[in-house]
């Protein structure tokens, strides 16, 4: 290797070493947590106070502006807080970046030619945002599996005479994460004053589920035009949780077409990396020739049509 690869490598292995060591703690980010959702209230321009909440996309003042102006930095930091993780938007570019170089140097290093060398950089910048959308899935299932549950104890506490925002203060407290900390969030805003429909739209954005859209639409038609909540809350956990079953049995059906996808995907790169250590220089002649290099072009079109074509075959609208 070249110096300038050496010096590359250590200085992306001693930046993520120092991001990783300072990552607060889940106490400290507990704690930061309560104050933020205590100091609301700030100063306006003119004298005025309102509430309001300042989210910080970077510690670094001039990305943290250029982040603002941008269009995908709320959307993105939406995306973080729905996966429950503690990072920043600017965090999450710097660890993209860094993915990128090294992915770079790795490429550059094993396919010293043309552009293919720049194709594990690129998919290494994305696994970021892949492990963002994996955190973000698994949070939602476990939503979905504790929907049922929550609705039959707001069922309960109604009948028990509790008033709505007492019953879901009541399953903030006996439910666990992500389902009680977001439920919580409903009932400080309603305290707050927030009208019933926005609280409700709010949870929607913060989890966009149909079976949560299922819930949303119950309690709004039944403010609208009255009637037992309770027992509507009753027959919605029965429709939710026969949801649950369904898309479990669909899982099991299409775990054997999902796991065939994966493999046909993963084997070609896992191959090629085994072939190139046992045998090094083994696939110089298909990249330093130029109709290697189209077959190669062909290849990658070609897997990224059967991936989303089998992504279609096993998945099940219901």
């Amino acid at each position: 290797m070249s110096l300038i690869t050496i010096f590359l490598i250590l200085l992306v292995a001693v930046f993520a070493t120092v991001a990783f060591f300072t990552e607060p703690s889940q106490d400290y980010r507990r704690t930061r947590e309560r104050l933020s959702g205590l100091d609301r209230y700030v100063a306006l321009a003119g004298g005025e106070e309102g509430i309001t909440r300042q989210v910080t996309f970077s510690s670094i003042p001039s990305l943290d502006r250029f982040l603002r102006h941008s269009k995908f930095a709320p959307k993105l930091q939406l995306m973080l807080e729905q996966a429950k993780l503690s990072w920043t938007v600017g965090r999450f570019v710097f660890f993209s970046a860094c993915m990128f170089v090294v992915g770079a140097i790795a490429g550059n290093w094993l396919i010293p030619v043309g552009f293919v060398g720049w194709i594990p950089a690129v998919a290494a910048a994305f696994l970021p945002f892949i492990w963002v959308l994996y955190k973000r899935g698994a949070r939602f299932q476990r939503f979905d599996s504790q929907l049922p549950d929550a609705i039959d104890l707001i069922a309960r506490a109604l009948r028990a005479g509790h008033a709505l925002p007492s019953a879901l203060v009541t399953v903030a407290e006996e439910m666990s994460d992500p389902l009680g900390p977001e439920f919580r969030r409903v009932a400080d805003e309603l305290n707050y004053g927030l009208p019933f429909r926005e609280a409700l739209h709010n949870l929607l954005l913060r989890i966009p589920l149909p079976d949560l859209q299922f819930l949303v639409s119950a309690m709004l038609v039944q403010k609208e035009t009255g009637g037992n909540l309770a027992e509507l809350l009753d027959k919605t956990a029965a429709v939710l949780r026969s949801r649950v079953h369904l898309r479990q049995k669909v899982r099991v059906f299409t775990a054997q077409g999902r796991m065939t996808g994966a493999i046909l995907m993963a084997l070609p790169f896992v191959c090629f990396v085994i072939l190139n250590i046992v045998r090094p220089g083994y696939a110089d002649p298909l990249f330093q020739n130029e109709i290697g290099r189209k077959l190669i072009y062909g290849t990658l079109i070609s897997m990224t049509v059967g991936f989303f074509v089998i992504r279609r075959i096993v998945r099940v609208k219901y």
